[in-house]
Parts: C-alpha cells; structure tokens; sequence
C-alpha cells in the first residue's frame, strides 16, 4: 500500500511539473452537458450544449472568468458533433440532422438555422448519437451510432423501421444507424463504412486518413479505434440490415447470420488499429484529435481520446506495417479530471487541450469544460512503442540511464485479446506473462529494443516498466503502462 501511494504521488507530481488542470466556470442557468467544441478564426471558443444551444467566450487566465455569451438561443436536439466555421457560422450535428447555424445581420445571435442533409433515421433512442469531421472539401464524415436496449424507440419513427435491425442489444431499426457516412458540400449523402456500435468519436490524422472510436459491448470485447476506410466492414452486423447487397446475396437478417457463422464473421471483420484495454486504459471512448502543432509537449502527430466514463485522456501511436493501420496507446492524464470526456478541442496556439464534458445518464453527473495546458516543461514519457521484427523500440521523451535500462527486469511484458461476440464484453484470453530475451539502449540514451521470440498478430502487448528504471535526471516514468495492438508483423 505504501508503495501504491508512493507511486500515485509520483505520478502525479510528474504530471503537474508540465501539465496544468483547470475547471471552467459556465453560467448557473445552463446545463452544462457539452455535445461539441471548437474555436472561432478569432481566438473564441465555442460549445454547442446538449440541452440549451451555443455558446461563446473569449478564454481568460481565471478559468472562473470566461464572460460568456449566446449565439443560438434555440434548443439543439442533442448535439454531437461541431465545425467552427467564421464567428457568423458553424456547422452542427443533432440526432435528426445536420444544421448550418448562421448569424446573418451581425448582431452576434444566429438567425438562420439551414438543414444540410437528414438522410439517415431515428428511433427516439438515446443511445443515437451522431457527430462529424470535415472532408477538407467543404463536406463531412458523420459517425451514427446503434440505439441501446436500455431505452425505447418511439411508436411512429423518422424513416424506415427494420424489425430485423431492432434485434440485439446494440440495434439498428432506424436507417444507416451504425454506420459512417460521407456528406459533400451540397448535402449529397452517401453510406461509406458499416459496423459501428457507439461511434461517439470521428478524426482525421494530419494525412487525411479517418479514425473512429468505437465503445466496449456486444461485437466489442474492448474498446476499438478503427482506422475506416470506404465499404470495410467494422464488426457490428446489426448495421448489415442497411446494406442491400449484404441483405439480397447473405442474409436479411445479419444478426443471427453471424451468431451462427464466427468463422465467416472474423473473416469479414476489419480489425481495430489500435484497443483500448478495459478498466486500466479506457472505458467509453469518445472524440479522437490529433496534435498537429506540437505545442502540447513532444508528441506532435499524435491522437488523443477521451474517456466518458472515466477521468482519463488516452495518447494514441498510430504506424503502418504492411499497409495495415496499428500502434499503440498510454494515458496522457488520468488524475484531475472529471468523467465524462466527450469532446476535445486545441486551444489555436495548441499549447491547451480542452474537454466538454457529460456523461448522457451512464454514470454520476460529471457535465462541464476543464483545460490542461503544457508548460513548456517536457515530461519523462514514452514518446513511442513501434513493432520491430523482433520485438518493439520504445523511445522515450528524455535520456535515460543506460544501466538502469539495460536490466531485462525492468520490463514485465504481457499478451492477450479479446473475443468479439454478441456478448457483452470480453476477458482477457490466452494471458501470458514474460520478458523480454534481451534489451538494448540506444547510443543517444532516447529508446530501447526490447527483443522477444513470441510476437503473434491479434495480441494486445503490454509494457510495464517497472523496477528503478529513472531518466538521467532521476525522474521516474510517468506512465509506465503501454499496449501495443499488433494486427500484422513486419
């Protein structure tokens, strides 16, 4: 116990040295739930309210400061997803549409509410949240999610009903529920990749690829990041009831087809990139974002996800190994925050990272907006973990001790996976506990190979550095937990 308390005190005095919390304060007559983030040309940052409309304010060193104002006074149903456009206009995803909001006489209230497209259904479940990343052409991806078994459709529905869609826990009885679809600037919308369950996060990399987080459940035995591409298949069949070919050549009822076909079903699965362990990593992802300036410590390039169910924002690795999307995940931050993590958004500069948060009904009440910015200290991290032939190459974000380093004992590494099935969730199969055969440190003291004989696709490989590993300024590791998802060997 002693040492546990030791540990969390280190952990979270290393974070502090680099990294700032800090809670916003939003009016006393809004519900705080916060559905979308984003930042105007002009500095502005602006959240779209699950139950009141969007709001504005110029950011303030008092985070208790933020002078906030209205610009859409009407009630938004449920918003999931923003694009900030100009100060006059952004672009909002609600269950029933996608909606341009715009201010068109400069008074600073918007009073043009456009609908872009409403070509997909709804049920009247909560669970059906949708939200979006632009195209970079003027358009937009939008990640629909499955309504729950947990709560009810409605009597009379927008689109069309599918009875076969409406079985299962996670369903599908409304039109494209669970899929990601493609919106051009003209409101054309087209299906592009099926089998989502709790699609509450959509992001594009700096090189245009499109990622979607994806939330543990049935056809989820952990929580996936998926890197999506047009017409793949991602794991949930109660979407397949959408899909004309799938239904005329396979089966019009998708659910029991898989139920009864798991090998036919792992074939036709595209794999995760990266998943999120259960409990210690992540619970309910949501908003995937990426570091694009480098202003926010020494990962530029790298994503960052929250976790709804959970005070923790997960970094995300992302490599190419023969042409398959995988990589691996730490936690940036899992002490200071609140749950409810829904959205991120980086503050222009990029040195801060904002969340929105709300937790929709899955856990105590947790709605608001915290800040974490950098300042300026580097932290002592894992910068990377990347697949070798023989083992992986961590590099870190200082030196460290080379003799320290070298010790196999430092190293407790783990292997495992997940079933998909239609049950909810999974344990952890075929654990195996080891070291590394041997470890090498780098000439500059930044990384180390660990080598191993026992690498198999569709493991999880977990690092945990342990012992008295230290940099060479004696600091210890801050996150010492890593998983690597292996979906191909080099």
């Amino acid at each position: 116990m002693r040492y546990f308390l030791t540990l969390l005190i280190l952990t979270i005095s290393v974070f502090a040295e680099s990294y700032k919390v800090e809670t916003i304060d939003f009016p006393h007559y809004v519900a705080p739930e916060v559905g979308g983030l984003g930042f105007t040309p002009e500095g502005d940052i602006v959240v779209a309210l699950r139950r009141h409309g969007v709001l504005m304010a110029k950011p303030t060193k008092d985070p208790k400061k933020f002078q906030w104002r209205v610009f859409a006074e009407d009630i938004l149903h449920n918003s999931c997803g923003i694009e900030v456009i100009s100060k006059d206009e952004i672009v909002v995803s609600q269950m029933p549409e996608l909606t341009r909001i715009k201010d068109t006489d400069g008074d600073g209230i918007a009073d043009l509410y456009e609908n872009i497209s409403d070509k997909w259904g709804m049920s009247g479940n909560y669970h059906e949240t949708n939200t979006i990343v632009p195209d970079r052409k003027g358009g937009w991806y939008i990640a629909i999610g499955t309504a729950s078994h947990n709560g009810p459709n409605f009597f009379r529905t927008k689109g069309t009903f599918s009875y076969n869609g409406r079985r299962g826990r996670n369903f599908s009885a409304s039109d494209w529920k669970g899929w990601v679809m493609h919106i051009d600037k003209n409101g054309k919308t087209t299906p592009f990749a099926k089998g989502f369950r709790a699609n509450n996060g959509i992001g594009m990399s700096p090189d245009g690829k499109i990622f979607v987080t994806d939330n543990q459940g049935d056809w989820r035995g952990t929580s996936p990041i998926y890197h999506v591409e047009s017409d793949k298949f991602y794991g949930h069949p109660n979407s397949l009831v959408w899909d004309k070919k799938f239904v005329k050549e396979v089966s019009d009822n998708p659910l029991f087809y898989y139920i009864k076909n798991m090998e036919q079903y792992e074939k036709d699965r595209t794999p995760a990139a990266i998943e999120l362990p259960h409990g210690f990593m992540m619970n309910s992802p949501s908003e995937i974002i990426f570091d694009t300036k480098g202003n926010f410590g020494p990962f530029k390039g790298q994503a960052f996800v929250g976790d709804i169910a959970g005070g923790r924002i997960v970094r995300c690795m992302f490599e190419e190994v023969n042409g398959v999307t995988q990589g691996a995940c730490v936690k940036l931050v899992d002490k200071g925050l609140k749950a409810g993590n829904n959205r991120l958004v980086f503050s222009p500069d990029g040195t801060t990272l904002y969340t929105g948060q709300t937790v929709r009904g899955w856990g105590r009440p947790s709605e608001g907006m915290q800040r974490i910015t950098f300042n300026g200290k580097t932290p002592f991290e894992v910068r990377d973990m990347s697949l070798q032939k023989d083992g992986f190459k961590v590099t870190f974000t200082k030196s460290i001790r080379k003799d320290v380093a070298a010790k196999i004992e430092n190293y407790a590494m783990k292997s495992y996976f997940y079933k998909s099935t239609h049950h909810y969730g999974s344990k952890q199969h075929e654990k195996k506990s080891f070291k590394p055969k041997s470890v090498s440190v780098s000439e500059d003291g930044k990384s180390v190979v660990l080598k191993m004989d026992n690498l198999k696709e569709g493991r999880i490989f977990e690092l945990n550095i342990v012992g008295d590993f230290k940099s060479d300024k004696d600091e210890k590791v801050g996150q010492n937990r890593i998983c690597y998802t292996i979906n191909k060997l080099r």
